[in-house]
């Protein structure tokens, strides 16, 4: 079941992505990797409220790793929803998931959250990164999971995080209020300069390929930054 619990979330987000309003793909700097016994997929889709949905699946000697984000347009009072799992043929070794805080997402969005985390608890709960501490919200659930209880219970975190955040974008205005736009800009640009201090993420690529390559599929591929060249002049 460990290595069901990647594929099973992967169809849930892989649907999510693609059932939202006017939904497109976009093309990956790197649709696939293909290395001795290392395999990666990159699938990406943007929408009029999310400048970026990326779900990248993983194979390495048996591993399987999943890592998804959902950056939104900055115009929007939308969280950052990741979520990221690595897991063999024994062990869950690592799953989080969460809705990062961004500049103006309202307080009805994160009661909604807490009930759900409130309901939910893991025994091998793992502590955060320090590199962390400033982008994940209080909600984050971050473990590792070795019994089938505790995948199915994470499996449902997922599903409902991903549900609250889905109508939230159904339900999102835009915002025209240029400030406050900057402000999420900024909030995601931190968010990506954070992701990158992984030093593991970092470690596996340049132990595949070298530190350029590291540097580019950080940079282009998992957390490319948004620039105010990507806001319409229109509304600044």
């Amino acid at each position: 079941m460990q290595n069901d619990i990647v594929q099973d979330i992967a169809i849930m987000l892989s649907y999510t992505m693609q059932d939202l309003p006017d939904v497109e793909k976009i093309e990956s700097p790197i649709p696939e990797v293909k290395k001795d016994d290392l395999i990666i997929k990159n699938t990406m889709y943007k929408s009029p409220k999310l400048r970026k949905m990326h779900l990248e699946l993983a194979e390495i000697k048996g591993m399987k790793i999943l890592h998804a984000v959902f950056f939104p347009d900055p115009h929007y009072k939308l969280p950052i929803f990741g979520c990221d799992i690595v897991a063999t043929d024994k062990a869950v070794t690592a799953a989080i998931v969460d809705v990062s805080p961004i500049e103006g997402v309202p307080d009805t969005f994160y009661k909604e959250i807490a009930e759900v985390s409130n309901h939910y608890s893991f025994k091998g709960r793992r502590a955060l990164p320090l590199w962390g501490d400033d982008i994940f919200s209080p909600y984050c659930k971050f473990a590792r999971l070795d019994e089938d209880i505790d995948m199915a219970n994470f499996y449902c975190v997922v599903l409902h995080y991903l549900r609250i955040f889905r109508n939230s974008v159904l339900d999102a205005k835009k915002e025209t209020f240029w400030v406050d736009t900057m402000k999420r800009l900024d909030d995601q640009i931190w968010y990506c300069e954070s992701q990158k201090k992984n030093d593991k993420t970092r470690g596996i690529l340049e132990h595949w390929f070298d530190k350029e390559y590291a540097d580019m599929y950080m940079n282009e591929v998992l957390f490319d930054e948004p620039s105010i060249k990507s806001i319409p002049s229109t509304s600044i």
